[in-house]
């Protein structure tokens, strides 16, 4: 039997040792985010977060057996199971991130150009939390340099998923270059707590946070990409299915109020950040962190007339 990751049972966490007696019905009744390997089978997590090809055997996708909690207690043991030496959290100033940092207690990591919105926020955040913090700033030709890498893994090519997958480029970079395999993010918080702007013009919340949720594979698809160029894999606390379940006893009314928007996922923060920081608006990975503003000024000097341009060229081997 060979695991890949880390899983737990009841809030306990298992080694390799710890699952050998067990049956593969049992395992399939795990948490946390791995692979297990068989003789005759993959049993992965819930929602595949844990990267790594599964060919040739017939794969088991494990419904985690978790008891319903309040939301501050899902989320607490969420990051509590997630906390290893091996990791770093990710912090970009939003209350997603902020959370996770201060209850995980991590070494935390953020990138962005020069005087970015996310890397003035980290900085803020991580002196008021008291947490140990890398920086990492990128110029436009890092993020010149760093395009064809990105083009070459992911599995789809969008302007949005370039800017995205960049970004995260240089967080995996960073990490590894920190000693780190793993990284904590704030991951799906939006998705199941209403944070797009979009979630205050909604007719129907419940259905398109649900959409929206089930769209994070693809994501996780890209973003694993990338993280593998390094080595590293990402870690969601707001995908343990405690998480998840807690997430949904709320109506859309406790989630979104027009402009005010998770707000439920708020109120708990305020139980552990200050309130500047708990009720703190965020803008996207990509803007906050100017990487979308370099690969436009990065297009125009290539003779494209935005981003968009760029990235088809590159990606069809015409620049």
């Amino acid at each position: 039997m060979q695991l890949t990751g880390w899983i737990e049972e009841s809030g306990r966490l298992l080694d390799r040792a710890g699952i050998e007696t067990f049956a593969t019905s049992r395992l399939a009744e795990c948490g946390g985010e791995f692979i297990i390997e068989t003789d005759d089978c993959f049993i992965r997590d819930k929602y595949h977060i844990m990267p790594g090809l599964t060919e040739g055997k017939r794969v088991i996708t494990a419904e985690p057996r978790v008891p319903d909690m309040p939301l501050c207690e899902a989320i607490e043991t969420a990051v509590s199971l997630r906390t290893a030496k091996d990791a770093v959290t990710t912090l970009s100033g939003g209350v997603d991130s902020s959370l996770v940092a201060v209850l995980a207690g991590l070494p935390c990591i953020a990138v962005g150009v020069p005087g970015s919105h996310d890397l003035e926020a980290a900085e803020k955040i991580a002196e008021i939390l008291g947490l140990p913090l890398t920086v990492k700033e990128i110029g436009t030709d890092d993020i010149r340099a760093a395009l064809e890498e990105v083009l070459a893994v992911i599995p789809r090519i969008t302007p949005l998923d370039v800017e995205i997958a960049i970004t995260g480029y240089f967080i995996a970079q960073t990490a590894k270059e920190a000693g780190a395999s793993r990284v904590l993010t704030g991951q799906a918080a939006d998705e199941l707590f209403g944070g797009y702007a979009r979630y205050g013009r909604s007719t129907d919340l419940r259905a398109d946070l649900a959409a929206d949720f089930a769209g994070l594979a693809q994501q996780r698809e890209r973003d694993a990409a990338v993280a593998a160029l390094f080595g590293v894999w990402y870690s969601l606390p707001f995908m343990d299915e405690r998480v998840v379940r807690a997430s949904r006893t709320f109506s859309p009314e406790e989630l979104v109020c027009g402009d005010l928007r998770k707000t439920a996922l708020r109120k708990v923060a305020s139980t552990y950040l200050p309130e500047e920081i708990a009720w703190r608006p965020k803008k996207a990975m990509q803007y906050g962190s100017g990487v979308s503003a370099a690969l436009e000024k990065i297009a125009k000097r290539e003779g494209c007339r935005r981003s968009g341009e760029l990235i088809e060229k590159l990606a069809a081997g015409k620049i």
